[in-house]
């Protein structure tokens, strides 16, 4: 009976972290991303203050889009398990918004088309973009 107890416990506890994994990887998409830091890991940049960078994987799409800072971006994009990689060239906007906002948005645009793997854990979206990384907080 114990081994029975202990067998439904195990199942149980089996189900409860599948479900959480199952859960993590789905909020990928369809959920409006902020960015927070990027750039190589040890050298992180902040996001200048005044400005915000966003990105929203849309699953019916295929189409990952948000502002970059100044201007608006739009592109495609794949997920393989926690492979993502984006389509094609990213297009945007065209605006100046300053030297520092433009490289920021430069900086931002180049990395998330090297896009390779991503990661969620604990509300955050981390994207591993080569040697660069893209750190994102639910909006």
């Amino acid at each position: 009976m114990k081994a029975f107890r202990y067998l439904i416990l195990v199942l149980l506890a089996a189900v409860f972290i599948l479900t959480a994994c199952a859960t993590e990887g789905a909020v990928l998409e369809d959920t409006v991303w902020s960015l927070e830091s990027y750039g190589e890991e040890g050298k992180l940049k902040a996001v200048l203050p005044d400005t915000e960078v966003t990105a929203e994987f849309k699953s019916a799409e295929k189409q990952v889009s948000g502002s970059a800072g100044c201007n608006s971006y739009f592109g495609g994009y794949e997920v393989k398990g926690s492979e993502l990689s984006i389509t094609g060239p990213i297009g945007s906007t065209m605006m100046s918004c300053g030297e520092q906002i433009d490289k920021q948005e430069y900086e931002y645009l180049q990395a998330l088309q090297a896009a390779e793997s991503y990661l969620i854990e604990n509300g955050k979206l981390s994207v591993n973009c080569g040697q660069k990384v893209l750190h994102f907080q639910r909006k």
